[in-house]
């Protein structure tokens, strides 16, 4: 199954010809098309700034869990600061996570930052790789653009100056594999993303999973979960997985799947010596880490199908809606109510 999963080298796009922009975009409509995510190599980020936002990630995790709990930002906002484990829910369901995100690291998280003392160096690697993120959404959005023959390269990057785009690091504690098994926990239940498109950075141990939509015709999450057949996203070293956003799904009139994934136990994980299998899992499954970007469009923004995207054949599908506004609604119902 995990082959239906393309991978795309970017490099082709970011230094190549026309020919080699064009048929980079060509390939990235493709896979937006029948499963809505893909790999992506060659994407000028260095394997070291990965590592080292890892380390940091796991540096912000191990602080004090009051420590925490004082960075957290109000749940009915942008994204910003700290969200504790079970803070989170996807239709009733207690996400067994916890997330550090930072929205616009120039000057909107005052009082969410941990002490420089606690976490010297933090602020400005986190900084530094929010740009680096921010430089590579650019580049994918001007490929989504020539992709749907848009007039201008530009086209989405309009939309997109990133003051809302999100970096979020993310941590799945170790957790009882049985319980995971049988319901009784979640680490994060099926959902797809708010905006247009999202960088996944994984570590070392699996557990993602998408929903093929290929699989299925349907839209809603709750019914493709129970319909699409779900595939293993394993780590895959030097990889960032791409996947496309419900907004992106909306702006495409459908043309591009908003891609349904979850967060399950995982089938290995990649070790410094090699890989170790689910058998390894029997009493506990091991912590996880990743780091998600998500690249959203500026909060006035109006979005609703492109004409390009809509035809006899394809009549237009949704109206309009407010960026600012629609996220707000979303973060509101997916934040439980003890959240600070």
């Amino acid at each position: 199954m995990g082959s239906k999963i393309p991978t795309i080298d970017f490099s082709r796009f970011l230094t190549g010809s026309a020919h080699d922009r064009w048929h980079t975009a060509s390939a990235v409509d493709a896979a937006l098309k029948s499963v809505g995510f893909f790999y992506l190599i060659g994407h000028g980020i260095d394997q070291d700034k990965i590592d080292t936002c890892f380390e940091m990630s796991k540096r912000v995790f191990s602080l004090p869990h009051s420590t925490k709990e004082a960075l957290s930002a109000a749940p009915h906002s942008f994204a910003q600061g700290y969200c504790g484990i079970g803070n989170e829910k996807i239709r009733g369901k207690k996400g067994m996570k916890e997330s550090f995100d930072i929205r616009n690291p120039e000057d909107d998280m005052v009082g969410l930052w941990p002490d420089k003392e606690d976490l010297p160096g933090f602020q400005d690697f986190a900084a530094e790789f929010h740009q680096l993120c921010t430089v590579l959404m650019d580049k994918l959005l001007e490929c989504l653009s020539i992709a749907l023959d848009l007039d201008n390269k530009d086209a989405l990057n309009r939309y997109h100056s990133g003051s809302m785009h999100t970096s979020s690091l993310i941590h799945y504690p170790a957790v009882s594999t049985q319980c995971l098994r049988v319901g009784e926990i979640v680490r994060n239940a099926a959902h797809s993303d708010f905006g247009t498109l999202t960088l996944l950075f994984q570590h070392n141990v699996g557990g993602l999973e998408i929903a093929d939509m290929s699989s299925t015709d349907k839209i809603t999450t709750s019914a493709v979960e129970k319909d699409a057949i779900f595939i293993p996203i394993d780590p895959k070293p030097g990889t960032i997985v791409v996947n496309a956003g419900y907004l992106l799904m909306r702006l495409t009139n459908g043309r591009w799947k908003n891609a349904v994934h979850q967060e399950v136990e995982p089938s290995h994980f990649i070790g410094d010596w090699g890989s170790q299998e689910r058998a390894d899992f029997d009493e506990m499954t091991p912590e996880r880490y990743s780091i998600a970007f998500f690249g959203f469009p500026d909060a006035a923004t109006i979005v609703e199908p492109l004409p390009s995207c809509c035809s006899v054949e394809m009549p237009k599908r949704w109206g309009p809606i407010n960026a600012g506004e629609y996220l707000l609604k979303k973060r509101a119902a997916v934040y439980s109510q003890n959240v600070l």
